[in-house]
């Protein structure tokens, strides 16, 4: 930010003052609009440059008055950073903050939802993206053809789960192309709705992949409006992955996707409470259900999930060594079996029965996947992927398959 310009914080922030055990007292920043896009907290000695913030003075101005008023010197630059990370935020008015706004409205209201990460997971020329994608493929045998109702894939970064993705995605182009394919990812964003869905088309380096709106139709008149924080989706990769295979397996006619992402069993976790004791989780698993079995055409369930998420990237006290990446192994095969067994509540209940410890983040779309189908799957692979080599930071996925 220019030491010329006159920053002035958003009038509509909310500020509470916290007591944390590790840190001291905090000031936590409450953001009314949800749009602030990390969450804000600082140091109780962020409060006497916060509240001066009014758009009347400049970083210099502001500087001299810390000065005068016995806060100590402030350098300008560190003043400047400082205020830069409130713009990048969005908790300053202006700059971010009015660009988020008009973002936005853009999303709100195109039919087509952009490729938010073509051109850095993966490549963004279409020739490119579809020789990165046989790369991958390559790396699995094709199997032999049989029927595929429901299927478990990752959503780990393309280049880490590579190997995992293959078998995934070969299994799903041997079974022959669904008419539909309902893909559940997981919500990584913030948001109030457990099920989110998304009625806009998804655009791919390789074309655009239909939003099918006859079954979401169904859906939603089981259950109402699934959109309305179907901004959401707007970053979030773990459908938008599934578009982009989808688009390179059958190039000239892509399946049409119902893009849902699911929020967080963590209430129920902590509660050990089974999901299928919650009336919101029970009508939605029986809709989906219903809306499917009444649809006529061949419909695909996708879950898009990884594993487990462990080290200090992920608030673990330590990272994994290779024996660390073992136990999680064995941990992670563990609660696999259950998955592959088709059994819901076991899987929940061994997820449940430490807190989600490893932080698995694919609970609620495993748990509807297995709700929707019956009968044993089969494990294809299992992968682990050191997400921050340096930490240890490990994340861990699999990709499960099943006919019925």
């Amino acid at each position: 930010m220019d030491s010329a310009e006159r920053p002035r914080l958003r009038a509509d922030l909310e500020f509470a003052a916290a007591e944390a055990e590790a840190e001291g007292p905090l000031l936590l920043v409450h953001d009314p609009q949800a749009i602030a896009v990390e969450v804000a907290q600082f140091g109780l000695g962020a409060l006497p440059i916060l509240e001066r913030l009014d758009g009347s003075r400049t970083l210099e101005d502001l500087r001299l008055e810390l000065l005068n008023a016995g806060a100590g010197i402030v350098p300008l630059d560190d003043l400047r950073s400082f205020v830069d990370t409130l713009d990048r935020c969005c908790l300053l008015d202006g700059g971010r903050y009015e660009a988020e706004i008009r973002d936005r409205a853009a999303f709100a209201t195109a039919p087509v939802r952009p490729a938010a990460h073509a051109g850095a997971a993966y490549p963004e020329d279409p020739s490119e993206a579809s020789r990165f994608l046989d790369g991958m493929l390559a790396l699995a045998p094709p199997p032999p053809g049989a029927p595929l109702l429901r299927l478990v894939a990752p959503h780990i970064d393309l280049r880490l789960g590579a190997e995992v993705y293959a078998h995934a995605h070969q299994r799903l182009r041997a079974s022959g192309r669904p008419d539909v394919v309902v893909v559940i990812g997981v919500r990584h964003a913030y948001g109030k709705r457990r099920f989110t869905a998304c009625r806009k088309d998804f655009e791919t380096p390789l074309g655009t992949v239909r939003h099918d709106a006859r079954l979401m139709d169904a859906l939603e008149e089981r259950l109402g409006d699934l959109t309305e924080e179907q901004l959401v989706h707007r970053e979030e990769h773990s459908v938008e992955f599934q578009a982009l295979w989808l688009a390179h397996l059958w190039p000239e006619d892509p399946p049409a996707i119902v893009p849902l992402l699911a929020g967080s069993f963590h209430d129920l976790i902590e509660a050990r409470r089974s999901p299928a004791t919650d009336p919101g989780i029970e009508s939605f698993v029986k809709a989906l259900r219903d809306a499917i079995a009444a649809d006529g055409r061949r419909v695909l369930l996708l879950a898009s999930v990884d594993l487990a998420h462990v080290g200090p990237m992920y608030e673990g006290p330590e990272g994994l060594d290779e024996a660390g990446e073992r136990r999680l192994e064995e941990y992670d095969k563990g609660i696999l079996g259950h998955v592959e067994a088709g059994d819901a509540e076991a899987f929940f209940a061994a997820i449940a029965q430490d807190g989600n410890a490893r932080n698995v983040c694919g609970v609620s779309p495993i748990y509807v996947a297995l709700r929707l189908g019956e009968g044993r799957g089969d494990l294809l692979r299992y992968g682990q992927g050191r997400i921050h080599p340096e930490s240890g930071s490990v994340v861990s996925f699999a990709a499960l398959a099943f006919a019925r």
